[in-house]
């Protein structure tokens, strides 16, 4: 059974702190339990960082890292206008109605990208990834700096489909269904419910 950390009021203690990387951080111990994952975060964030592919934010204790994410600017591209206006219909009521068919219209959507999101495996299963799914999705309403309508990501699909069924819990979707099959599923969640 999940359950949750408030994180909200271990950061206001202070016992849990979000910390931007950058080129001279020292890393603290972390392992998801996923090899890719925890080799990006050690060996690939900060060369990343400095060619401004990605940018990487941890959640930290004095002595460790709890959870990573990186993001970068992405375009959602849509091939099935149905589907997609389909999909989009909850969300009509917060369109005003001159910009409905405009937007429907469009080819691609600014968006960002969740390159990497991972969790420490002795924080795993308390509430963190979603978390973090909320306060992107509320930085990225309240502090929208380049518009930005929705947020991707390339799900790990794997033979356990924890990764997909974590992203689809937190209200993404599927782009395509061509993907089915392969080592990750590109996935989105719109914005635009939350204005």
């Amino acid at each position: 059974m999940e359950h949750s950390i408030d994180f909200w009021e271990l950061l206001k203690q202070g016992k849990v702190t979000v910390t931007h990387l950058n080129t001279d951080y020292e890393f603290k111990s972390f392992n998801c339990g996923n090899t890719d994952l925890n080799d990006f975060l050690f060996a690939d964030s900060k060369i990343y960082l400095k060619y401004l592919r990605y940018t990487t934010t941890l959640l930290e204790t004095e002595n460790r890292i709890i959870a990573y994410y990186s993001l970068a600017n992405d375009l959602l591209k849509i091939s099935d206008r149905q589907d997609f206006a389909d999909e989009m219909e909850g969300c009509r009521d917060k369109i005003e109605f001159d910009f409905w068919e405009r937007f429907l219209n469009q080819k691609m959507y600014p968006a960002a990208k969740i390159g990497r999101l991972a969790v420490d495996k002795d924080f795993q299963d308390q509430g963190i990834g979603t978390f973090l799914i909320k306060s992107l999705v509320q930085s990225f309403i309240r502090k929208n700096k380049t518009g930005c309508q929705f947020i991707t990501v390339d799900a790990i699909n794997d033979n356990t489909q924890r990764t997909i069924k974590f992203y689809e819990n937190n209200g993404f979707k599927y782009l395509t269904m061509n993907d089915v099959n392969r080592e990750s599923r590109q996935m989105y969640k719109s914005l635009l419910e939350y204005i």
